[in-house]
């Protein structure tokens, strides 16, 4: 479990869970409002990875050290593989919608993902 994922449920609070269904309604209902709160705060989370991801990138733009010298290639390297990882899982793996989605021709992903040794 990701950390962002961690600090979600161990956000939850009592008053949070007041919301869930009583005993009194179907099991069937109790069900459906467990699993709708569930979607919910695994979509939350993912949100929170994505943003953490780019938060890491901005990061490290920001301390970057004339002295100390950035291989500009590696850096450009590591975010492609990243932001491609990130288009790969939000489309399920699907190569054709994470190319739609990063706005490349699907040629030129597969060409990527090969260079990358991502598949």
């Amino acid at each position: 479990m990701s950390t962002a994922k961690a600090a979600l449920i161990g956000s939850i609070t009592k008053t949070q869970l007041r919301g869930l269904p009583s005993r009194r309604v179907t099991a069937s209902e109790r069900l459906n409002k467990i699993r709708d709160l569930a979607a919910s705060l695994l979509d939350e989370a993912e949100s929170l990875d994505h943003e953490n991801g780019l938060a890491e990138a901005s990061a490290t733009v920001d301390s970057l050290n004339v002295n100390s010298g950035v291989n500009f290639f590696d850096e450009v390297r590591r975010f492609e593989v990243r932001l491609i990882s990130r288009a790969l899982e939000l489309t399920g793996g699907n190569q054709a919608r994470a190319a739609k989605l990063l706005g490349l021709g699907t040629t030129t992903l597969n060409y990527k993902i090969k260079a990358y040794e991502l598949a």
